[in-house]
């Protein structure tokens, strides 16, 4: 079934339906209630006649015309007496139409009830009950009421409910058919854009919506959904791209050396030359390579977390570039927590640290201070590298971490160490970025969340 008639069955039909059954049973019990005040008009009548039927020296007599009770007024009762023989006596109004002969035995203080035919079409309602005569016999006092009255209430009642249910449906039909039309054509253009990103098509957005309710959000999640797919697009793109441009200028360096060397008959010393500036590039590949297939498997693989001291992290990671350091004349320093307990991946961390230490050493002029600052920060916590090189023009800060990204294209590298950081940055539930720091140089700054997303706890 289609989700248009779908709704038009739950949200119109359905409900008519109720409301007609509900209507039916209103008048139903209405119906009930007319027949039971018919009925208490009709017994207590009863009650003043069978106690003052003879009460007169010239004989019985009926009440039903000129006396009724306050709670019979507008009593029509057509009242009959009849004698112990069955056979009437008197009746009131005289015109009535009630039967010569009663048949049947009527006990004294037990009325019978029952509908009968009678004038109109509505019938009537009968009373009969036995009253005790001054010859102490039976006599049988017979009240009709006729049920016109009662029979027109219901007919009123019955136009009024099917109007009141048919404008009712009309009612539902359109506001239904309004809004199953409205909502059907909004999820079939979240259906229609979700069936393009299937099919591979990122260069539309779904249709504007703001109704503001849970198909709004669904649409507003679509749309950043599409925005993230079409980033990521163009990220393995300008990767691709990029990859492809980093790849061809040593491919194009070995290519050359070799071609000069195959030229002609060269001395060992010669040929030793070329081979090494050969190696130089494959290894240079070879780090490119490795440095790809990291990035590219950063965000698949799942974490392994403990529980470890982050200063300590930092210590180690100082130690073993305090070698490279003492090279240039370089200071590393530590400063921050004495002690910080922490649940990441260490790997992960030292791969940060040494990234943002390489980086750092590339930069840092010679006699100058390499900083790392550990500190605890809300729920997670985090550390910096600050150098006191050229610093990172302010232009360039946003996209210093994209792939290939080099602030100087004379410098070797692959240009992932940054791209690399960020990554881990991210499956560690924080993010990295780049300032100006105080007196010169940047401060590369890397967060850590509290926990790690798809964390695997050791």
């Amino acid at each position: 079934m289609k989700l248009s008639a779908r709704l038009l069955l739950w949200g119109a039909l359905l409900p008519a339906g109720l409301l007609v059954g509900g209507l039916v049973a209103v008048g139903i019990g209405l119906e009930q209630l007319l027949r039971q005040s018919v009925d208490r008009a009709l017994l207590a009548q009863a009650a003043v006649e069978s106690v003052s039927l003879f009460d007169r020296p010239d004989g019985a007599h009926l009440h039903v015309a000129v006396s009724p009770l306050p709670g019979a007024q507008g009593m029509t009762a057509w009242a009959a007496l009849y004698g112990p023989d069955g056979h009437v006596r008197m009746k009131t109004p005289v015109q009535s139409q009630v039967p010569d002969l009663l048949t049947g035995q009527a006990a004294v203080g037990r009325p019978q009830l029952s509908d009968q035919a009678g004038p109109g079409p509505a019938g009537q309602r009968v009373l009969v009950v036995g009253v005790p005569g001054p010859d102490d016999q039976v006599w049988r006092l017979r009240l009709a009421q006729p049920l016109e009255v009662q029979r027109e209430t219901m007919l009123a009642y019955a136009k009024a409910a099917a109007l009141v249910g048919l404008l009712v449906l009309m009612g539902l039909l359109t506001l239904q058919i309004r809004f199953g039309h409205n909502l059907n054509a909004r999820i079939e253009a979240l259906a229609r854009h979700l069936r393009r990103l299937h099919h591979g098509d990122l260069d539309h957005v779904p249709a504007a919506d703001a109704a503001g309710d849970v198909l709004s959000e669904l649409r507003d999640l679509a749309e950043s959904a599409t925005r993230r797919l079409q980033q990521a697009r163009a990220d393995q793109q300008r990767l691709v791209a990029d990859a492809a441009h980093e790849l061809r200028t040593p491919l194009a360096v070995l290519r050359t050396d070799v071609d000069v060397t195959l030229r002609r008959e060269r001395p060992p010393e010669q040929l030793r030359e070329a081979l090494e500036r050969a190696r130089d590039e494959v290894d240079r590949l070879a780090k490119l390579a490795n440095d790809l297939l990291e990035l590219a498997t950063l965000r698949r693989a799942a974490t392994a977390v403990v529980v470890c001291d982050a200063v300590e992290l930092v210590r180690m990671a100082l130690q073993g570039w305090q070698a490279p350091a003492g090279e240039r004349g370089i200071e590393l320093r530590s400063r921050g927590a004495e002690t910080l307990t922490v649940r990441v991946e260490p790997a992960a961390v030292r791969q940060v640290l040494d990234n943002l230490l390489g980086n750092a050493m590339d930069f840092a002029p010679k006699g100058s201070i390499i900083e790392v600052v550990v500190a605890a920060e809300g729920h997670g916590w985090r550390l910096s590298v600050r150098d006191h090189g050229p610093g990172v023009p302010e232009a360039q800060r946003a996209t210093i971490f994209a792939p290939f990204h080099r602030l100087d294209r004379r410098r070797t590298g692959s240009g992932l160490g940054l791209a690399i950081v960020a990554q881990l940055a991210e499956r560690h539930g924080g993010r990295a970025w780049v300032e100006a720091a105080e007196g010169g140089g940047a401060r590369f700054v890397v967060t850590f969340g509290e926990n790690t997303p798809a964390e695997q706890a050791v």
